[in-house]
């Protein structure tokens, strides 16, 4: 700056008018869900479920690729249809199949049941229903009998009591407010 020019005007040339601005008011940020506590124990034992089944599977595929079928029909003698016997291998693939989707199931259940995502909800839902009916017509099926009590009442009540334990929780309404479902 030269000594000839004038000293600069920190002021504005025109003053800002001065506006109110518009009132917006104040939105509490949502509370943030709280997963139950029954939730958070289902899904760990969806896990745990899945880590079994997933095992399963993988000792049926190997059982189903090292079974000998000649020392199976030798062992129960021709009696036995031969049918059968040589379906083993397939037999224990298809039930490794069965266990593999199990697990499949159970992590996706316990995913879902962490998140609080609705699908799973229902799917928990399917399940637990499927599992009581299975259960009921295996039971009604097998007949009853007096050496069987013992069986059938701890059948009934991990078969049948658990699931409708679990049935009853899922329809609580803190739980579908989880889901969403509420």
């Amino acid at each position: 700056m030269s000594s000839d020019s004038p000293p600069p005007d920190d002021r504005p040339a025109v003053e800002p008018v001065h506006m109110d601005s518009p009132t917006i008011p104040y939105t509490y940020p949502p509370h943030p869900r709280q997963r139950p506590l029954g939730i958070t124990i289902l899904a760990i034992l969806a896990i745990i479920g899945g880590i079994l089944s997933l095992i399963s599977a993988i000792g049926l595929f190997i059982a189903s690729s090292v079974v000998n079928v000649q020392e199976i029909i030798d062992q129960v003698g021709s009696d036995f249809p031969q049918e059968i016997i040589e379906a083993t291998p397939l037999l224990f693939a298809a039930l490794g199949i069965v266990f593999l989707i199990s697990a499949i199931l159970s992590f996706l259940i316990a995913y879902g049941y962490f998140k609080g995502k609705g699908w799973s909800w229902t799917l928990g839902v399917v399940l637990m229903v499927l599992s009581i009916l299975f259960n009921v017509i295996g039971f009604v099926s097998a007949g009853f009998s007096s050496s069987g009590l013992i069986g059938l009442l701890i059948g009934l009540l991990v078969g049948i009591a658990i699931p409708i334990i679990i049935l009853i929780y899922l329809f609580q309404t803190h739980v579908k407010v989880w889901f969403g479902k509420a």
